[in-house]
């Protein structure tokens, strides 16, 4: 089972978007994948038309001892894609985290007892709180989308800093080394020249670690998560579901030619 966080400190560059359509993509590559969403915003809760009003979420799952994994799991409409929801009320619960021992763990312990999944994806916050680092604890590798913009590159020297340190002062303790596996550039368009020159910044950084798909401008990726749906259920010919099956293909090929580590949960 690989577990692959989908992260960036910086907002509005597709984390979401990616969470919900590579699970999806691996989804119709005939793989089972447990989507977690680890945002207060949950985007991805919403993208794929989860209503969390009457039923258990994320939050539960990290602060309430007596909740069980199986409780907090949640079926959606696309066979095979299931999801660990979130809401705004998980603002409260990492609070409420950020006071207790082994708080950067909760997440992976609670996880410890899951099977039956090829795939567990999880969704970050933009930010490096305790959120992040449970989901950076509980995933074996990091999936960091990038938009071309101007401080794009910043942004990307300063994330990879920080899993350095990370690793550094916790890798221990972890037991496993939190490697960044690709780099997914979203809203691709190179018509700018801002756009090709951070891409050609980022190829010199990252090298082969760019994933090859680039996921592209495509009204109907934001459309399908307004609807609640995966791109593939509402409009699985367009440019965007092509791309995000790439990916997933991308993805797949990535165990035997990195021979990633599949654990922790």
């Amino acid at each position: 089972m690989r577990t692959i966080a989908i992260a960036n400190q910086k907002g509005g560059v597709g984390k979401s978007t990616t969470a919900i359509n590579l699970g999806a993509g691996l989804v119709a590559k005939g793989n089972k994948v447990l989507l977690i969403d680890c945002d207060p915003q949950g985007h991805a809760t919403l993208g794929l038309g989860v209503e969390t009003k009457n039923i258990k979420t994320i939050a539960d799952l990290l602060i309430k001892e007596s909740i069980s994994l199986e409780e907090v799991i949640s079926y959606t409409e696309e066979k095979n894609l299931d999801i660990i929801p979130s809401d705004i009320g998980l603002s409260v619960s990492e609070m409420q985290l950020s006071t207790k021992g082994a708080k950067e763990f909760k997440l992976r312990n609670s996880l410890k007892g899951l099977r039956g999944y090829d795939f567990v994806i999880i969704d970050c916050p933009p930010t490096f709180g305790t959120l992040t680092m449970n989901a950076f604890t509980t995933a074996s590798e990091i999936i960091l989308p990038v938009q071309l913009g101007y401080f794009s590159l910043e942004g990307v020297v300063s994330f990879v800093e920080t899993i350095d340190f990370i690793n550094r002062e916790i890798g221990s303790v972890v037991g496993h080394k939190i490697v960044i596996s690709g780099v997914l550039i979203t809203f691709f368009d190179t018509r700018t020249t801002i756009a090709k020159n951070v891409f050609k910044e980022l190829k010199e950084v990252f090298e082969d670690k760019i994933y090859s798909t680039k996921i592209p401008q495509n009204v109907k990726l934001n459309e399908a998560q307004s609807f609640g749906k995966t791109i593939f259920q509402y409009e699985p010919n367009c440019r965007g579901a092509e791309a995000y099956l790439d990916l997933a293909t991308e993805v797949l090929a990535q165990r035997s030619k990195q021979k990633l580590s599949s654990q922790p949960v």
